[in-house]
């Protein structure tokens, strides 16, 4: 269900309603407040107890940072990875996690091959 930056919040709070989760989307578009009012939704609910996934790609996960990040917009700095595949390299056991945690053994390949597709000219350093 698309969430439309220009609806009304009461639209967007019904709209959130129905869904079992978000992705913020790459590329462009300007969102930055409604943003910021979906994740705090998502926040309620996990805290709630309610799982509700958050997903950002490319700009979204920047936003993400944005929104979430002590330093801000200064957490996302220029690091020009564009055309490249890379593996993931986890910093926790993905089998002890909702997105990886089904795989079980077999998660661990995403460290060996190069999964991921990068063209960002923009980042967050670990």
């Amino acid at each position: 269900m698309p969430l439309i930056y220009s609806d009304s919040e009461e639209v967007l709070m019904e709209k959130l309603k129905h869904v079992d989760g978000v992705l913020y989307p790459g590329g462009g578009g300007d969102y930055i407040e409604m943003g910021r009012t979906v994740l705090d939704f998502a926040k309620k609910m996990n805290d709630d107890g309610h799982f509700f996934p958050v997903w950002g790609t490319c700009l979204g996960f920047q936003r993400l940072v944005m929104y979430t990040a002590d330093m801000g917009e200064k957490a996302i700095s220029e690091i020009g990875a564009h055309h490249i595949s890379l593996p993931i390299e986890f910093t926790v056991d993905p089998e002890q996690t909702k997105m990886f945690g089904d795989l079980g053994k077999s998660a661990w390949e995403f460290e060996k091959n190069n999964f991921t597709y990068n063209s960002h000219t923009y980042g967050i350093h670990p």
